[in-house]
């Protein structure tokens, strides 16, 4: 899967029970609504979830009544509110003369397959990022356990901050991972000790310079796995950078200086021979 693929795509990667806590979740976005509308509109459990929904947009209702089963547009018809909310898309035409009026339906298809482009356009970065922030939040633990493990880089940036620590480690167990967001992750000063604990811990890990300096950097790492980065292996340049850091632990800090000044002392002179 690519990082950026669109909302749709990783909505098809959720089970069933995960959509249809999203569509009974009334924090779930209209946009996220209205995906799941048009890729399960012949579920009746789905349909019925949606339908009740207070965000769901009129336009996806109209939607549902044209495509999902009869049944859905004759609970709409016996429900005012839904009556109500329906005909906030549908606009009256004008009175016209027979020719005009056979144009109609042409134009309601028009119409609907704007919208279909409209749901197709990718969101604005932040507003994607909203929209899947809150559709993992309405997600069990078991169900966000299962998506760390198949979801996308994008899905893996927000479950490793998960505030359950089994769902923010089970992220760095995915097949899926790189070291890149390893790289990435390493940084982060949001996420809990236990994940920067995991990553020390990992020998492969931990022969990445980039990570390891990360990690000695970040002050949310555990001074025990700091220590047991190989701070004596660091270069000049790096040690320096590492003692003057003020935001790291101070014996982090002064295990830098330490190696520096023994590096830069002159050797002690070989004791003369006795004559």
């Amino acid at each position: 899967m690519s990082s950026q693929e669109p909302l749709e795509t990783i909505l098809e990667n959720l089970t069933r029970e995960q959509l249809l806590a999203l569509a009974r979740n009334e924090q779930v976005p209209p946009r996220l609504l209205e995906a799941i509308a048009r890729q399960h509109s012949q579920d009746e459990e789905i349909v019925r979830a949606l339908i009740q929904h207070p965000s769901l947009p009129p336009e996806t209702i109209s939607y549902l009544v044209e495509h999902a089963a009869p049944w859905v547009a004759e609970t709409i018809s016996g429900s005012p509110s839904l009556r109500e909310r329906l005909s906030a898309s549908v606009q009256p035409l004008p009175q016209a003369p027979p020719q005009a009026m056979r144009t109609e339906t042409p134009i309601r298809q028009e119409k609907m397959e704007t919208r279909k482009e409209t749901l197709a356009e990718e969101p604005k970065p932040k507003e994607r990022k909203k929209d899947l922030y809150t559709m993992i939040k309405a997600l069990s633990t078991g169900q966000r356990l299962a998506l760390a493990k198949k979801g996308n880089k994008e899905v893996r940036m927000i479950l490793i901050r998960d505030p359950n620590e089994m769902v923010a480690l089970e992220v760095l167990s995915s097949p899926r991972i790189t070291d890149a967001e390893i790289v990435q992750i390493s940084s982060m000063k949001d996420v809990s000790e236990k994940i920067l604990r995991a990553i020390g811990s990992n020998r492969k890990y931990r022969s990445n310079k980039t990570i390891v300096l990360n990690l000695l950097h970040n002050p949310k790492t555990p001074v025990s796995v700091s220590l047991g980065l190989g701070i004596p292996r660091l270069s000049d340049k790096e040690l320096a950078g590492l003692a003057r850091d003020r935001n790291i632990p101070g014996v982090i800090a002064r295990a830098a200086a330490t190696v520096l000044e023994k590096r830069k002392k002159p050797p002690a002179p070989a004791p003369g021979k006795g004559h």
